[in-house]
């Protein structure tokens, strides 16, 4: 997403459920109704403009059986539900994403099974399928992005057992994880501690 709003030069407006919704709701109902229309607006007077949404699933999921004695949800609970954002969606997109104006919208998800395959046909006007990293792949983005982040991999570094536990692991979780172990603060402290050991293994041979 980032590289390319960086190859478009376009103005990024996150519309993801997790910005939406959440307990509590930060946009409940209505409210999230007026929020989308808003972006909306803006991005077409900001264009070129990148409308981005993740966790698609949650916007267009996947039809499922209701079970035997399961409640009906109330109108509240319909609410707050994130595949109301779907209706909304649709209709501004409608409106709006036409060929005369420079407005993309990209959905990501991670289960794409968990979403509604003939609504992401109708809504999307292409399908991208990005697999996840195999091990070799994800044995040498370990080495880069602790590489990137100042790390040092001694040889006895479990690399491989890193590359194995990370199955499933996208390119952005794995530099995630990284960028969350590898903090400046912890580094300056393994460079302290580095320190204090040249100085104590400088200052033995002198005591003897």
């Amino acid at each position: 997403m980032r590289a390319i709003a960086s190859e478009t030069k376009s103005v990024v407006f996150d519309l993801s459920p997790i910005n939406l919704l959440g307990d509590p709701p930060k946009f409940p109902g209505k409210e999230s109704d007026k929020l989308i229309a808003m972006v909306f607006v803006v991005a077409k007077e900001f264009q070129p403009a990148l409308i981005y949404i993740d966790e698609a699933e949650k916007v267009w999921p996947a039809k499922k059986k209701k079970k035997k004695g399961q409640k009906k949800k109330t109108k509240a609970e319909m609410l707050l539900e994130p595949q109301r954002l779907k209706k909304t969606l649709g209709k501004w997109r409608t409106k709006w994403v036409t060929d005369e104006t420079r407005i993309t919208i990209i959905g990501c998800t991670s289960e794409p099974h968990e979403g509604h395959k003939k609504d992401f046909k109708k809504f999307f006007d292409k399908a991208i399928y990005f697999p996840f990293p195999d091990y070799t792949t994800r044995r040498l983005m370990w080495r880069t992005f602790i590489n990137q982040r100042g790390g040092t991999l001694k040889i006895e570094f479990p690399l491989s057992t890193l590359a194995h536990i990370s199955a499933g692991y996208s390119a952005g979780s794995i530099k995630k994880t990284v960028e969350n172990v590898l903090t400046d603060y912890r580094k300056s402290k393994v460079r302290d501690l580095n320190f204090n050991m040249t100085l104590d293994g400088a200052k033995t041979p002198c005591a003897l």
